[in-house]
């Protein structure tokens, strides 16, 4: 399954020239994961962090830019995950436009513990939402 997120390329994203500074490609991505969390899995990222003592710090990142994008276009960021391991998630997440990729993203986050900041097994409650999400 995919999630989409359809977003408005606003000014604060852009450089000089209109176009989204890279860097920022990158927290809309992290907004994009929090928001697969409450819209897609329905679980509360706010309590996975500020509750449970959790964390999905990314490990490994690979980026494309392929085409640029501009202030003003509504773009679709999107979401798929292509792997659940033990302690571990590996998103395939991108931006498009009327079927064109403008950008590719491999991400790899990692469960751990904000006690000790040691990789813990995904919890049995979010394994099944992401294996649901996973299945579509």
């Amino acid at each position: 399954m995919t999630f989409i997120k359809p977003y408005i390329i606003r000014l604060s994203h852009c450089d000089a020239t209109g176009q989204v500074f890279y860097p920022n490609y990158f927290h809309i991505f992290n907004a994009l994961v929090e928001d697969w969390f409450y819209e897609g899995l329905e679980i509360r990222y706010d309590e996975l962090l500020m509750q449970r003592g959790l964390s999905l710090p990314t490990v490994k990142l690979e980026s494309t830019f392929l085409v640029p994008t501009r202030m003003g276009e509504v773009v679709d960021f999107w979401l798929i995950v292509s792997h659940l391991g033990r302690s571990s998630v590996r998103f395939t997440m991108g931006v498009s436009k009327d079927g064109v990729d403008r950008v590719r993203l491999n991400r790899v986050a990692v469960c751990i513990s904000q006690r000790d900041g040691k990789p813990v097994p995904v919890p049995p409650d979010l394994r099944e939402k992401i294996q649901e999400f996973m299945r579509g």
